[in-house]
């Protein structure tokens, strides 16, 4: 039981030490010492928010500044804030392509690709040789290949914008094109509904009157005949209409 206690209670992180802070005493102080500080006219920087920290545990209660810069660490690695690609020179590769790589078009972009496969092809073959000849110097075309291989990807994903508008260009299309199908179907039935409906109506109005033949009497109802086909003629009207 003891086992399944300590496994149970190690599923989550505790809470940080400073939560013990988070009282509504502390609260009520910061606000008297925000209050205070206010009207003593204390300097701010550029965020609006009280430069010098409230003393004691109170300290804990404010939240800490955003970072600074166009950079920030986490997870030990240093992300960017600007959502970009970041260039192989920025990522200390070396890169096989002209240096112009945001400006140059996408035929030169798939230039520079088919230069690379052919790069790519020929530094296999050299490492082949090598392996062949020298198979202590393999390690030089291993690091070569992986250079060529870098740059190629890095152009591949120069296009993930593309991609993504393309993408969604095809979806819309595809919901178009099923929006309008849906409605041609819409109205072949509609106009299969109607023509049936017409002629329903049709051989409805051309039936002759009926007639009763009770001990050699005939009854005959012409009135009834023509207020009913009356009827059906306006509701026609109005479904062909």
């Amino acid at each position: 039981m003891a086992d399944t206690d300590d496994l149970i209670s190690s599923l989550y992180p505790p809470p940080p030490p400073y939560v013990r802070f988070f009282t509504k005493e502390n609260l009520a102080k910061l606000d008297e010492w925000k209050a205070s500080s206010e009207s003593n006219d204390e300097p701010r920087d550029q965020n609006d928010s009280i430069a010098a920290p409230p003393p004691g545990e109170l300290r804990f209660l404010v939240p800490p500044q955003p970072p600074a810069g166009s950079h920030y660490r986490g997870y030990g690695n240093l992300w960017s804030f600007e959502d970009k690609l970041p260039s192989l020179k920025e990522m200390g590769l070396r890169q096989l392509y002209p240096d112009d790589d945001d400006i140059i078009t996408s035929k030169t972009k798939i230039k520079e690709l088919h230069k690379l496969l052919d790069s790519l092809l020929l530094n296999f073959l050299e490492l082949v040789g090598v392996v062949s000849v020298q198979p202590e110097k393999f390690h030089l075309k291993i690091e070569d290949s992986k250079l060529i291989l870098i740059n190629i990807n890095h152009i591949l994903n120069s296009y993930r914008p593309h991609q993504s508008r393309e993408s969604l260009i095809m979806l819309l299309r595809k919901q178009i094109e099923a929006k309008r199908s849906e409605i041609v179907e819409i109205d072949r039935v509609r106009s299969d509904v109607k023509e049936k409906i017409a002629a329903t109506l049709s051989g409805l109005t051309n039936k002759p009157s009926r007639s009763y033949d009770q001990s050699s009497e005939s009854l005959s109802d012409g009135s009834t005949d023509a207020s009913i086909e009356a009827t059906l003629n306006e509701i026609t009207t109005k479904l062909l209409n």
